[in-house]
């Protein structure tokens, strides 16, 4: 629930301040009375405004992030290196290791660029968990989607392998 507060304030804060700078942004590039300033553009209407945005940083964090799982069979911990380097290919690195060799079962990988993390305002982490042969593939929605299709595809890859060589 904690996470879910964390990050509706993120994006409540995220939409606020790219709207600002919209209508800073429109109001100074257009012609305008001089008695004119952004902040009376809104007159009696910012409490729609307001509810709009709070309205939509709730729903957010229910819509753009996400859960998968997928059948993997056992082994995860023993293949997390090999995993993380099929992940890099997305640009997903992993955390510090000394936090994941804790727990073996975890991998957590985030966004390789500094930009695309702070654009994202560093909630860009995949967070990966085995649990009785099952990985639960938990971020946001596309990078769940595109993690979770590279996995499956490598694990179709490896019994592939597995049956040639039988």
């Amino acid at each position: 629930m904690l996470r879910y507060i964390i990050r509706s304030l993120k994006c409540l804060f995220m939409v606020a301040l790219l709207f600002a700078i919209i209508v800073v942004v429109m109001f100074y590039t257009s012609e305008h009375d001089a008695n004119l300033r952004p902040w009376n553009l809104f007159d009696g209407q910012w409490t729609k405004v307001i509810l709009f945005f709070v309205a939509y940083a709730a729903v957010y964090p229910l819509i753009g992030y996400n859960k998968r799982e997928i059948a993997f069979g056992e082994g995860f911990s023993e293949r997390r290196q090999e995993i993380a380097n099929l992940l890099r290919e997305m640009n997903l690195v992993p955390e510090r290791t000394e936090v994941s060799e804790g727990n073996p079962n975890v991998l957590k990988l985030h966004n390789n660029s500094v930009i695309i993390r702070l654009l994202r305002m560093f909630e860009d982490t995949v967070t990966l968990t085995s649990d009785q042969g099952m990985v639960t593939v938990e971020g946001q929605r596309k990078d769940v989607v595109r993690a979770s299709m590279k996995l499956e595809r490598y694990l179709q890859q490896r019994e592939e392998n597995q049956n040639q060589v039988q």
